[in-house]
């Protein structure tokens, strides 16, 4: 059954570096539950949300990587986040992907709770929906966003082990790659590492936050309401593609089979969306602040809903509370 409980949370140790003084504590502790899991792994995906180039493919991703939680995450009696013996059996290569997924979420998270960012998605999701170059640099971060005092890019790695030697300082140069976002340089730029340390089976999080731009460093040019576009089209995707839910006042939501989850955006947002969606030209203009104003008026359904506007309800309890995991 669907939101009677809230879903339980996990408990993660962080430890950052280099960050302008006052920005986070340099060690601490922030949770989440996989709710928010969840929703980071939707918002963090490369798959673009325009149905019109790419069909349903965001919403096949999101399906393959929401998956991971019940397959691979446990909760431990002491709230950590954990493996399932799954996981551990995995080959490299498959264990190399789940990592990378985890860490990107994760990284979103982290982002969320701790720096305050929203609207945070993978760089691909906009460059790829609207043609955007980095110019001559292969090197790029993963995710930006939306933070107090403006852009925030996010370079995100995840291993099954501890950090690697030498990781920190390849996270250092990717994250510097983004000189500037929309005109504005970056108020934070991080590298962020989600790993399991050797004698220890819970996640952890590592963050850095150098300064210094790379010499090749590019210009990510982002316009604000075809951000806010490229932010919400996979979610609209994703309710026109799953089964109606009629029950939840001002969201339309949707069941994706199979997973026990169900996605939802507010309505006004939805439509709005649907509106600009595959228009070029008027229709789009003015989105970003029609999004900002709806979501100060819109209503919460307790923590299956989040800030942007969105709502992710999974009934994974189960799943997360088996004890077939070591440590």
């Amino acid at each position: 059954m669907f939101g009677l409980s809230s879903p339980p949370d996990f408990t993660v140790d962080y430890r950052a570096s280099k960050f302008p003084t006052g920005t986070i504590r340099p060690d601490g502790k922030f949770s989440f539950n996989y709710n928010e899991l969840a929703h980071a792994l939707f918002t963090t995906g490369r798959a673009p949300g325009d149905q019109r180039s790419h069909g349903s493919a965001s919403v096949w991703e999101f399906i393959h990587r929401a998956a991971l939680i019940p397959a691979y995450i446990r909760r431990s009696f002491h709230g950590r986040l954990t493996r399932s013996n799954l996981a551990m059996e995995l080959d490299r290569s498959e264990k190399v992907a789940f990592s990378y997924a985890l860490g990107q979420a994760v990284t979103g998270v982290f982002c969320a709770k701790i720096l305050d960012v929203q609207f945070l998605m993978h760089v691909d999701r906009y460059c790829d929906r609207y043609g955007v170059s980095f110019g001559p640099t292969r090197k790029r971060a993963d995710l930006f966003g939306r933070g107090p005092g403006g852009w925030v890019v996010a370079e995100a790695k995840g291993r099954s082990n501890s950090m690697e030697f030498g990781l920190e300082q390849k996270l250092v140069t990717q994250k510097r790659s983004v000189s500037t976002v929309g005109g504005h340089s970056p108020s934070l730029a991080l590298g962020c590492v989600a790993s399991f340390p050797p004698g220890t089976s819970a996640l952890r999080v590592d963050a850095f936050d150098p300064t210094k731009d790379d010499l090749e460093a590019a210009d990510f040019d982002v316009e604000l309401d075809r951000y806010i576009l490229a932010y919400y089209e996979p979610f609209v995707t994703a309710i026109d593609f799953g089964e109606p839910d009629p029950e939840q006042g001002p969201y339309a939501v949707a069941r994706i089979g199979g997973l026990n989850l169900r996605i939802g955006l507010l309505r006004s947002v939805v439509e709005r969306m649907q509106e600009a969606r595959g228009v070029r030209g008027g229709a789009i203009t003015g989105l970003h602040g029609f999004v900002l104003s709806a979501l100060r008026e819109g209503t919460a359904l307790g923590d299956r809903t989040f800030r942007d506007g969105t709502l992710l309800d999974a009934a994974w309890d189960d799943a997360i509370s088996i004890v077939d995991w070591d440590g």
